[in-house]
Order: C-alpha cells, then sequence, then structure tokens
C-alpha cells in the first residue's frame, strides 16, 4: 500500500488528477488548493461548473479548516456518530479556501472524512482535503469495482490507486446549513429527513411555567414555581432549559404553546413569549403562522 499511497500522493502535489478507492465508491480527485487541477477535473467528468463536488478530509481538525464552523449539534449528532463514514455534511464553507467550482458557485461546501485507509492516509500526507466525486462520467453509473472504471475515464487521468470498495453505496448527503436539515442524498447511511427539537411552553397557570423539550423524538420535562409571571423569568428558564441539554434558540425547528384553557394573564404571557421566539426564529408555533394563536386568545 505505502507504494501506491506515496505515487498518489507525489501525483496530486504535481497537480494531478488520481482515481482511488473509498468505502463507498471509487472517487476521482486532486487538490482542493489547484485551481488548475479543479478546473481539469470538472472537463474531464464533464460536470456542469454549477453542481458543487464533495471533499474528503482526514480528520475533524482538517474539516474545521474548510467549514466556516461546524456547530456543536452538527459535531455531536452527526460527525462524532459517523465520522469517518458514509455521511457527507454540507455547511457554510470558508470561501477563501474553497474554489467557487467545488461550492458549485454557492457558499455552502460538503466535507466527509472517508472510512478507508488507503484514501486516509493519502489526504494525511498530501496535508490539505482532495475533492471526491465518483470516478465516472457526469451522469454515469457509480463504479464500485475496478472493472467498473470508464477507460475513457482511467485514460484521462495521471493515476489510479488499487484497492476494493467495503459499502459498495453512495455516501448520505445531509445539507446542515438550513433548519430543520434536509437529507440531499439518502445512501448507505440511513437517517431521518430532518431533525427536529421542539420546545414546549405552558403558562396557563400563572404561579408556574412548565417547559418542555423533544430532541430526536425523546422528551424532557420541567415544571418550575413562579411568584409571578413575568416575561424575563419566563425567557430566562427557557435558557437554562436550552442549554441545559446543549442547545440553543437557533437549534429549536418549532414551539408549541399551551393556548387554553387557563389563566388568561398566564395564556397571554406564553403565546407573547412563544410569538416573540418564533418571530425572530422564523419557526411555527403548534404548526400555525406567527400571530394565529395571539389573535384567537386576545379575541
Amino acid at each position: 500500500m505505502t507504494s501506491q499511497v506515496d505515487k498518489a500522493v507525489s501525483v496530486l502535489n504535481k497537480g494531478g488528477i488520481i482515481i482511488f478507492p473509498t468505502d463507498t465508491a471509487f472517487g476521482i480527485g486532486c487538490r482542493i488548493d489547484k485551481a488548475e487541477s479543479v478546473e481539469r477535473l470538472f472537463e474531464i467528468r464533464k460536470r456542469p461548473k454549477n453542481q458543487a463536488t464533495p471533499v474528503l478530509v482526514s480528520s475533524i481538525v482538517m474539516a474545521r479548516n474548510y467549514f466556516l464552523e461546524i456547530p456543536k449539534e452538527v459535531e455531536h449528532k452527526l460527525v462524532e456518530k459517523y465520522w469517518p463514514g458514509a455521511l457527507t455534511i454540507v455547511l457554510p464553507a470558508k470561501t477563501k479556501k474553497v474554489p467557487e467550482l467545488v461550492r458549485g458557485m454557492q457558499k455552502s461546501v460538503g466535507i466527509r472524512v472517508p472510512n478507508n485507509p488507503t484514501i486516509l492516509e493519502i489526504i494525511k500526507k498530501t496535508g490539505v482535503p482532495i475533492l471526491g466525486p465518483s470516478a465516472n462520467m457526469h451522469g454515469e453509473n457509480t463504479p464500485f469495482k475496478l472493472e467498473d472504471l470508464d477507460k475513457e475515464l482511467v485514460s484521462k487521468v495521471d493515476f489510479v490507486v488499487k484497492g476494493e470498495v467495503a459499502l459498495k453505496n453512495i455516501s448520505t448527503v445531509i445539507d446542515c446549513s438550513v433548519k430543520p436539515w434536509k437529507i440531499l442524498r439518502q445512501g448507505a447511511i440511513k437517517i431521518s429527513d430532518t431533525v427536529k427539537n421542539i420546545l414546549f411552553i405552558d403558562t396557563s397557570d400563572n404561579q408556574k411555567i412548565e417547559l418542555g423539550l423533544v430532541i430526536e423524538a425523546k422528551k424532557y420535562k420541567e415544571i418550575v414555581s413562579l411568584t409571578a409571571l413575568k416575561r424575563e423569568i419566563v425567557l430566562n428558564l427557557i435558557d437554562k432549559i436550552i442549554a441545559k441539554h446543549n442547545l440553543n434558540l437557533k437549534e429549536i425547528t418549532e414551539i408549541k404553546v399551551n393556548n387554553g384553557p387557563g389563566s388568561f394573564t398566564g395564556l397571554r404571557a406564553g403565546i407573547s413569549i412563544a410569538n416573540a421566539l418564533a418571530s425572530i426564529l422564523n419557526i411555527p408555533i403548534n404548526g400555525k403562522k406567527i400571530g394565529d394563536l395571539e389573535n384567537a386568545v386576545y379575541n
């Protein structure tokens, strides 16, 4: 393996293009920082220039250098669970380090750590990410074995790394730059289409507040006695319960609030808070548009 790895690294560092096995399929790539090589790769594969291409890294440390940020929720629920592996994560990119062609002229980039020792070693020794689309002409079948490779494509690259593909399936692609997360392509890893973090607010009793969270279908509940149902106190309690479960307000995808029966003063406080949060976060309340619940109570 060492001779193949060293040859591949040498070719990449000189601006060449290689074909290589990953855990999912055979890929084709070049160094991310070689502009001419990136353009040549697109031309070889006949890939539209407005279509982003995946990037392969050897570690989360390397990924951090090209993502603008990896949110804690993404790190805990996806990176730690599925990397290395067949999951491509899309997040806002450091646009000065990720070429426009790689990003498909967008501001985000898809990155993954492949679970294949050969390509991981190549990336580590190269010192930078390499592009990792499947080794086929655009729109053609994905190659899972050496014999599946298009001979025309092979003739246009500078080196082919031999090896085997374990999964023989495409990677799953999840866009974490939006809320809720969106599955762009379902592949080897099966995960739910969206991640829902629901905040429950119940202020129907103006002497206490009941808060709840549903995080990936798991329910958490807290009841706090209050001497006075003040908006500021309730907001502080909401911040605490969210922080307690390693979330922040931006990771809440929906709010459910008790809109009756109960104390008019209490209900009004809870609905007012829910409306304010939903407006800031641009998320639904009980599946309805912002303001609908408040108007219903006042009427």
